[in-house]
């Protein structure tokens, strides 16, 4: 039996201090348990150690030993409950909003991949996750294939534009004038968002806020959009807001209200099909390239100029990602002044527990 010595037990005391840390991190964290009092744990660790020490010696080290694994333990546990509850609060989501059932079970099995992947790939995860939020921002989307368009396509006037996809650029007229529900102003349309606030505080006392969108309401009729050569009637049927900005904003009662205003007034770029119905011109969303989607000018002009920069910063961090993953993977060892890099069996590299690696 594993038996701990009087001169191994003040430093395990000061190793249990930092356990009984985690134990409260992750009970207070994880498990959303109020400990009172909060240092309760800063006296059960060292307790158990040293009565273990003193009325069952030889199974001191076991109790030990038990206390350190038990931080890993009511982890695991933790992060499977998070993820359950993640898992069934997003299902409760998409069923409200009524998407497709196999759009919810995909999202479920994502999350189900990201926790098991966390315990068999270990370090790599991280790489991982970096590498989809990449993906994320350039895979086809309302979004991307918004910007992707806009970039390619040149801005027609709406008298000469061409039946097929196409971007042009006015002002709104109202057909049918919508009145919004919180400011009642007399606007072309409108969105109405209810997010639910929650505060969290982290074991520093620094507070961060989140929000989780639980209802939305639009109103929006046909309209026209006018420029100096003409107008043309906008069908909104799925013509997504990009990056529009709150016309107001309030907060009470652990709800967040915000409304988003299209005016008369503000110039807005828009990517859809000219299509040709009742002897006129209709502008709606696209069935073949699936893109339908309404910017402020500023806002696009503003996303083009520092496009450039961005590509730039994004290729900067794969470099230093990939520099990262090489020192990692690679066995080096320093002897004197040099460098050497030992050879490495990718295969058997890639395919052993990456948590050997700290083994």
């Amino acid at each position: 039996m594993f038996e701990i010595t009087l001169q191994m037990l003040p430093i395990l005391i000061l190793f249990s201090f930092a356990i009984a840390l985690f134990h409260t991190v992750i009970i207070t964290g994880l498990f959303e348990l109020n400990l009172k009092p909060t240092w309760i744990f800063f006296v059960i660790d060292p307790l158990l150690l040293i009565l273990a020490f003193f009325l069952l010696p030889q199974y001191s080290g076991i109790v030990f030993i038990a206390l350190f694994l038990s931080v890993f333990l009511l982890g695991i546990i933790g992060f499977v409950k998070e993820g359950f509850e993640s898992v069934v609060e997003k299902f409760r989501e998409s069923r409200a909003q009524k998407k497709p059932v196999w759009k919810i079970l995909l999202g479920g099995f994502m999350i189900l991949f990201f926790y098991l992947g966390f315990f068999y790939f270990g370090i790599y995860t991280f790489f991982i996750i970096f590498f989809l939020i990449i993906m994320s921002s350039v895979l086809p989307s309302n979004k991307n294939r918004y910007f992707f368009y806009q970039r390619n396509l040149p801005t027609s006037k709406i008298k000469s534009a061409a039946v097929g996809l196409a971007e042009i650029c006015g002002k709104a007229k109202a057909l049918e004038y919508v009145i919004s529900p919180v400011s009642s102003a007399k606007c072309v349309g409108c969105i109405y968002t209810v997010d639910e606030i929650t505060h969290s505080t982290d074991k520093d006392g620094e507070t961060s806020t989140s929000y989780r969108e639980i209802s939305r309401k639009i109103d929006f009729n046909k309209f026209l959009l006018n420029d100096d050569s003409g107008s043309i009637e906008v069908h909104p049927e799925k013509l997504e807001w990009i990056n529009f900005p709150a016309a107001t904003e309030s907060e009470r009662s652990s709800r967040r209200y915000r409304e988003f205003i299209l005016d008369e007034k503000t110039e807005v770029l828009l990517v859809g099909q000219v299509f040709y119905e009742g002897a006129k011109n209709i502008f709606r969303y696209d069935e073949n390239t699936k893109v339908f989607g309404m910017a402020l000018l500023e806002v696009v002009n503003f996303a083009n100029k520092w496009r450039p920069l961005k590509l730039r910063a994004v290729a900067t961090v794969l470099c230093v990602a990939l520099f990262t993953a090489f020192i990692l993977i690679i066995p080096m060892k320093v002897q004197g002044t040099k460098l050497i890099i030992k050879s490495v069996n990718f295969q058997e590299q890639f395919f052993k527990n990456p948590f050997d690696f700290f083994n």
